[in-house]
């Protein structure tokens, strides 16, 4: 007996080892590298650019199968519940001693093929030409689209590390605040300083926390959007490999202001010159509604009728075989073909300007992110170089006060003096890192 408790024990307790593994996810390790390439396979919205890439492709062999033979075939039957009847004329009635006389068997059926083939259509050719532009006009969107999500990665995957940054100092802070606190409690039960003191750490100490508290808040959130961007689902954890060191280090401020900038090789304009192909096609198209379009056919059909329902037995059935030409020639639509080619035409003027508004918006983008980012990088050296100044006159300032050389209002404005600066070299890193990755991405060339 106590040899099948002990298995039922061992059986449990590996059953219960086993869910428990199941239900724990190995942590995913991401470079900055590995993470975009992870999301280039995952990224909820590349998916669906890629579906619209193949939804494409299938919009291009549609439109080429259009050209290409058609067949068709049908089978009719009719059964005629009265059977019509011809009036004979009066001379033919007396010679045939009937009034009324029919053609027609009370059952009919016929089946029947055709095979049509396209000849000539203006608007078929150019409307494959468009479906294929449209076809390079979603290759190139995905491109953009990979473009943004690794960008957009990037910036996550920065602001995180900011975040947890964020995060040791503060904790680094509150250690020294909290150590202060005790210190000033037991100066109290000297008497060497006044309660008011004390209440004013204890206050600092409070809203120490709800900032870390709130910092780690934020941390969660910038956690969790990440790994949405990733496409990882939500029991899966990550985890970061590269540190802010690595992304400083590769901000190099002569190399992006000194790059010439490209305008016919940046992404989004040349975007736009695959939009301006597919406008000038849908002119072309519209042109095309004054072409004549040719189509030949070939058709076979079999006929029977039957006074019985007899169609399976040796009752023969008459054969018909045709071919032949169709021309359609538009002649007149009251203006409506010439008000569709009016309005192509506009549109194809339209995409002109904003051909040229685009040329200049981007030159206008690229000299305010390349200021933006000479501007940031200064800023942030200054406020870098601030954070280690603020640092040393708090430390330097806190240990007087313990010495009691330094007053509890002056080490607060130190302190206050320290956090501003801490906040104000958190928001230059970002600021800093966020413009390098906006003019990378303006200068690109693809």
């Amino acid at each position: 007996m106590k040899r099948i408790s002990f298995l039922i024990c061992v059986v449990s307790c590996f059953f219960l080892y086993s869910r428990t593994q199941a239900q724990l996810k190995p942590a995913f390790s991401f470079s900055l590298k590995e993470a975009q390439d992870y999301a280039y396979a995952n990224n909820y919205d590349l998916k669906n650019s890629a579906y619209d890439v193949e939804i494409a492709k299938k919009m291009v062999k549609q439109n080429t199968a259009i050209g290409l033979p058609q067949i068709d075939a049908g089978i009719d039957y009719i059964d005629y519940l009265a059977v019509p009847v011809m009036i004979l004329p009066d001379e033919l009635a007396q010679m045939f001693q009937v009034k009324t006389i029919s053609f027609t068997e009370e059952y009919n059926a016929t089946i029947r093929a055709k095979l049509t083939q396209l000849i000539y259509s203006g608007q078929y050719l150019v409307g494959l030409q468009t479906a294929k532009a449209f076809l390079e006009t979603a290759k190139q969107k995905m491109v953009k689209d990979k473009m943004d999500v690794r960008d957009l990665v990037s910036e996550a995957y920065i602001g995180l590390l900011i975040v947890e940054e964020s995060t040791k100092i503060l904790d680094s802070t509150y250690s020294t605040v909290n150590q202060m606190l005790e210190d000033g409690k037991a100066t109290l039960k000297q008497g060497l300083i006044e309660d008011i003191d004390v209440d004013q750490m204890e206050l600092n100490r409070s809203n120490l926390e709800a900032t870390i508290t709130n910092t780690k808040s934020q941390r969660l959130i910038a956690y969790n959007y990440l790994k949405f961007l990733l496409g990882i689902k939500e029991n899966q954890e990550i985890k970061l490999t590269d540190d802010l060191t690595f992304f400083l280090n590769n901000v190099n401020k002569e190399v992006l202001i000194n790059q010439q900038f490209d305008v016919d090789r940046n992404i989004d304009y040349t975007i736009l010159k695959k939009q301006e192909y597919l406008t000038l096609m849908q002119y072309k198209l519209a042109k095309t509604a004054y072409q004549p379009t040719l189509a030949g056919f070939i058709s076979a059909q079999e006929n029977a009728q039957r006074g019985d329902w007899t169609f399976f037995d040796a009752y023969p059935w008459y054969k018909t075989v045709n071919w032949g030409l169709s021309l359609s020639i538009p002649i007149w639509s009251s203006g409506s073909r010439k008000y569709s080619v009016d309005q192509a035409r506009l549109s194809v003027e339209k995409m002109k300007v904003l051909d040229e508004k685009t040329k200049v918006q981007l030159q206008l983008q690229v000299e305010t992110s390349k200021k933006d980012f000479t501007n940031s990088f200064l800023i942030f050296y200054n406020k870098k170089k601030g954070l280690d100044i603020a640092g040393k006159i708090y430390e330097k300032t806190f240990s007087k006060y313990r010495q009691g050389v330094s007053s509890s209002t002056d080490l607060n404005q130190k302190y206050s003096q320290f956090l501003t600066s801490e906040a104000d070299y958190i928001l230059s890193l970002n600021d800093l890192l966020r413009n390098t990755i906006h003019l990378q991405k303006l200068l690109e060339k693809v």
